[in-house]
């Protein structure tokens, strides 16, 4: 994996490309994946480079090996308190990456407003301890996607409501897709964007304490826009559009 002030390596670059192709469904759950040789000669690359993505994927649990016969593609399971059980990434194409941001704006916001509304001190305590364990990951080896994911859903769990956890659930392989999209695109500046999302966690949970459902709404629609912002700006754009629709309280 590539660290911040680093050039993505090769291997880096096939990583995305075979996560692509695991998560386009051309290799779905259980299927065996191409020979080492197989995948060099049809990427062009050497076998080590080829061993090395796909002991990317094997460390993050995405595929797993049998004993003389070869890679896997694992099947969804629950990992880090993300559910991603019987669910399956949809997001195929920009517009569907545009169409799941402007359903979270709505689906999440709404939640945090509930949540805001009717958590216990125990599910506070929950969000608060979500939003620590990503701050925690700008000195770790972890890039933030699943703790980022178990904040979302630690909210949604506030809400006293089961549906919004699982439709929050069903979206999370399209969330950790998009994340690792994101850290893809974002190469060099990974602490920066943790840093800014867990500025953004940070407001969200304080109006959620507060009891405040007005501005936990705003907080996490803002959170959702600039996520959005860093993914196809590169960065938070104060001036954009998508910064203005729901600024900073």
């Amino acid at each position: 994996m590539s660290k911040a002030g680093q050039r993505p390596r090769l291997s880096d670059v096939l990583y995305a490309d075979l996560l692509q192709e695991i998560h386009s469904g051309k290799y779905g759950a259980g299927t065996r994946l191409p020979s080492e040789a197989d995948f060099s000669a049809q990427f062009g690359v050497s076998r080590p480079i080829v061993r090395e993505a796909l002991g990317r994927l094997r460390e993050e649990g995405i595929i797993r090996s049998k004993k003389g016969s070869g890679s896997y593609v694992a099947a969804a399971e629950r990992r880090d308190g993300v559910n991603g059980s019987a669910a399956a990434r949809t997001v195929s194409s920009i517009s569907d990456v545009q169409k799941l941001y402007q359903f979270r704006v709505s689906l999440e916001g709404e939640a945090a407003f509930l949540a805001a509304q009717n958590r216990t001190d125990e599910q506070l305590e929950a969000i608060a301890k979500a939003a620590a364990d990503l701050a925690s990951t700008m000195h770790s080896a972890s890039d933030g996607t699943n703790e980022d994911i178990v904040f979302h859903r630690a909210v949604a769990l506030a809400t006293g409501n089961a549906f919004f956890v699982e439709v929050l659930d069903r979206i999370a392989p399209d969330m950790q897709f998009i994340v690792q999209l994101a850290r893809t695109l974002l190469q060099g500046r990974p602490a920066k964007n943790i840093e800014a999302v867990q500025r953004e966690h940070s407001l969200v949970l304080e109006a959620i304490r507060r009891g405040d459902a007005v501005a936990a709404r705003e907080r996490m629609q803002f959170h959702i826009r600039t996520a959005q912002a860093r993914l196809f700006f590169g960065e938070t754009v104060e001036g954009s559009a998508l910064w203005q629709q729901s600024p900073p309280m």
